[in-house]
């Protein structure tokens, strides 16, 4: 077989393009940190990663829709709290109210302070996060309560605000205002609209009947309070969980994407010096001429 002086450099040429070509993917790996910088690297890892890396988008995604349930929970937690302390305050007037030896004047100034108590509870109930009305139900933009002379109504709906925290699990962050509020006659905008029409009236008798009207409002508030309490542990224990799986994603697709940098580098050092040595072999082997052979 012939070989030939441009055989030899056809050849040289087609090394030295190879050993640049190793070179750059080496340089680009040190730069980017990854191993797997398209599918054509790992052919036969790639399907297991895509697989987690959908794991964690869907994972993050849980992981926002628990925070904005937390928030939601603790929210309205707080304005329910807020609601029984006022209940209670609102309970103590009351009792006041019905004793037969109070003048009217002091039981117009007990009507004023349950008035105002009244306006507090309506800002709680018209508490909101992030411009959405916890106790709308799902009509997060409109105001659930409006007060009209002694009355309160409620202008939402009774379906809880839901957020998918899990693969098919469902978890409600909200509690309608009717159930926490109204309850039919049995919550506090009721009791307290009773016992201002009673306290008007100058019924001390009505007064004293609505004792246990605001005991039982302030059971109800006191349940929906509970349950979004409830439902915040249980939201706690879900985020620790999935953080942790959160970690363990991403530790599993690094460990398949990411290189190996001490490695990396100790072989792009060998590849630069195969290139180097590769150089200087070849331009001695393109460096001789004709003439200096026939010298």
């Amino acid at each position: 077989m012939r070989v030939t002086l441009g055989g030899l450099s056809l050849n040289f040429l087609n090394n030295l393009n190879a050993n640049l070509q190793r070179l750059s993917d080496l340089q680009d790996i040190l730069a980017t940190g990854k191993r797997m910088r398209t599918p054509s690297d790992d052919p036969t890892s790639l399907p297991s990663v895509l697989l987690l890396k959908d794991a964690l988008t869907a994972s993050t995604q849980y992981a926002r829709n628990l925070d904005d349930t937390q928030t939601l929970l603790r929210a309205g937690e707080k304005a329910l709290a807020g609601a029984g302390q006022l209940t209670q305050s609102i309970r103590t007037r009351a009792v006041e109210a019905a004793n037969d030896t109070l003048s009217s004047n002091d039981l117009a100034a007990i009507r004023t302070q349950v008035d105002e108590m009244l306006n507090e509870l309506v800002t709680l109930g018209n508490s909101a996060v992030a411009g959405r009305y916890l106790f709308a139900g799902t009509h997060t933009n409109e105001v659930p309560f409006v007060r009209a002379g002694n009355a309160v109504t409620y202008q939402g709906n009774s379906t809880a605000i839901s957020r998918e925290v899990e693969a098919g699990i469902t978890l409600e962050a909200t509690v309608p205002g009717d159930e926490a509020f109204v309850n039919g006659t049995a919550g506090i905008f009721p009791a307290v609209e009773r016992l201002l029409d009673a306290m008007d009236a100058g019924d001390r008798s009505a007064i004293r009947a609505e004792i246990d009207g605001l005991d039982n409002a302030l059971d109800t508030l006191l349940t929906a309070q509970a349950t979004l309490g409830a439902r915040s542990a249980r939201v706690e224990v879900m985020q620790a969980r999935l953080a942790d799986l959160e970690l363990n994603l991403t530790t599993l697709i690094s460990n398949r994407e990411d290189a190996d940098l001490p490695k990396t580098i100790m072989e792009l050092r060998t590849q630069e010096n195969v290139y180097e040595s590769a150089l200087a072999a070849g331009a001695r082997l393109l460096q001789p001429t004709l003439l200096e052979f026939l010298r």
